[in-house]
C-alpha cells in the first residue's frame, strides 16, 4: 500500500501485482532500453524579462514573461517562459510544468487547458511553464529544430528531451527573484507526466515529482495488462523513445525493468501519482500497482497516490491533491 492514498474504487482494491523484476534498477538501464541517454551540456546563458504584471489574480500574484537562452553544442535554444508567483510570500517554492497549448492557453484557454493559478498561488506555490514543443517538436519527422538536433551523436527520445527541458526550466527559476528551487516540484500530465518522472529520476533538485495520467512508459506497469502497450505507443509515437525500444512490442516480459523501479529510483525524494478512474488508455490500475510495488523503497509519506472520477485530463482536483501531498 502507498504511504499516502485516497479512497480507492473496488477494481483497484481487487487488483494484484503481476510478476515483476525485483530489486533496484539503475538509470543507465532505463536510458539504454527506453528513453535514451540525456547528454551532458546545455547551460543557461541569458534570461531577459519581457514583461511583468503586478497584482494579477485579484492582487494575489505577479505574472512574468521571460526569454531564456540555453547554449548547446551545436547552437542555442530559446525558451519563452510564463511565471505566476505569489505577490506577498517570498521566496516561493516553484512548480515546473510544461504545457501543451502555449503559455497563454494555460491562463485563458478553455476549461480543459486553464490551470487553477489562483488556488496554486493560495497554496503558496509559484508556477513556471513553457510550451513543450519549444523544447522538442512532437513529431517523428520535425520540420523545426529542437534540442535533440543541437547535440551531436546522441540517441535520445523526445520524452527525454522534454525531461531535459524541465531541468533547464528549474535553472531559469533559480535565478528569478521571489522564487526558490528549494522544494521544487516537477509536474506533468500524459506524455509530459512521462517526462516529469524521467526528470525526477535524473535531477535530484526536484524534491517532489508528480505524474498525472502518464500511463505506458510513465507510471503504469508494462506487465499489467490494460490500456496502451509498447506496440501501440511505439507505432504511434516512435520519436518518443530510442528506436530499439520497439523490439519489446508484445514481449513486455522480456524487458529488464518495469516502471515501479523508475519510481523507486526517485527515492528518498517524494513521488505522487494521479489517475483518472475512467482513463482506460493510461491503465490507472497499473499506475496504482506501480506505486504499491515501489512503496517499500520510500519512507513514510514519501510516495502517494490519488484517483478521481473522470478521464484523461489534468484537473483542478489533481493540482490540489498534488500540492497537498507536497506540503504534507
Amino acid at each position: 500500500m502507498p504511504n499516502q492514498v485516497t479512497s480507492l474504487p473496488e477494481a483497484w482494491q481487487r487488483a494484484t501485482l503481476p510478476d515483476l523484476p525485483t530489486g533496484p534498477s539503475d538509470i543507465d538501464t532505463f536510458s539504454r532500453t527506453i528513453y535514451g541517454r540525456t547528454p551532458d551540456g546545455g547551460h543557461l546563458t541569458d534570461v531577459v524579462l519581457l514583461s511583468e504584471e503586478k497584482g494579477v489574480l485579484d492582487g494575489a500574484a505577479d505574472r512574468l514573461r521571460h526569454r531564456a537562452t540555453i547554449a548547446c553544442p551545436l547552437g542555442n535554444l530559446e525558451l519563452d517562459t510564463l511565471i505566476h508567483r505569489p505577490a506577498t510570500a517570498s521566496p516561493a517554492p516553484v512548480v515546473v510544468a510544461l504545457n501543451f497549448t502555449g503559455n497563454d492557453d494555460s491562463i485563458d484557454g478553455d476549461e480543459a487547458q486553464r490551470w487553477p493559478y489562483a488556488k496554486i498561488i493560495d497554496a503558496g506555490y509559484a508556477v513556471l511553464t513553457v510550451d513543450y514543443q519549444q523544447i522538442e517538436p512532437d513529431d517523428p519527422a520535425p520540420t523545426a529544430t529542437g534540442v535533440r538536433a543541437l547535440f551531436p551523436e546522441e540517441t535520445w527520445g523526445a520524452v527525454a528531451a522534454w525531461a531535459w527541458g524541465l531541468s533547464r526550466c528549474l535553472d531559469i527559476a533559480t535565478g528569478i527573484p521571489g522564487l526558490t528551487p528549494v522544494g521544487a516540484i516537477a509536474l506533468g500530465h500524459s506524455r509530459l507526466g512521462k517526462a516529469a518522472l524521467w526528470a525526477g529520476a535524473q535531477d535530484d533538485r526536484f524534491a517532489v515529482t508528480v505524474s498525472n495520467g502518464s500511463g505506458c512508459v510513465g507510471a503504469s506497469l508494462f506487465r499489467h495488462p490494460g490500456g496502451e502497450d509498447i506496440a501501440a505507443i511505439t507505432k504511434a509515437f516512435p520519436h518518443w523513445f530510442v528506436p530499439s525500444f520497439s523490439a519489446y512490442a508484445g514481449a513486455e516480459s522480456r524487458l529488464p525493468v518495469d516502471q515501479h523501479q523508475l519510481l523507486t529510483s526517485i527515492a528518498p525524494r517524494r513521488v505522487f501519482v494521479c489517475s483518472g478512474e475512467d482513463d482506460d488508455w493510461a491503465d490507472p490500475v497499473g499506475e496504482y500497482l506501480a506505486v504499491v510495488a515501489a512503496g517499500p523503497a520510500f519512507e513514510d509519506g514519501g510516495i502517494g497516490y490519488h484517483v478521481r472520477p473522470g478521464g484523461h485530463a489534468l484537473t483542478e482536483v489533481d493540482w490540489m491533491q498534488a500540492l497537498a501531498f507536497a506540503r504534507a
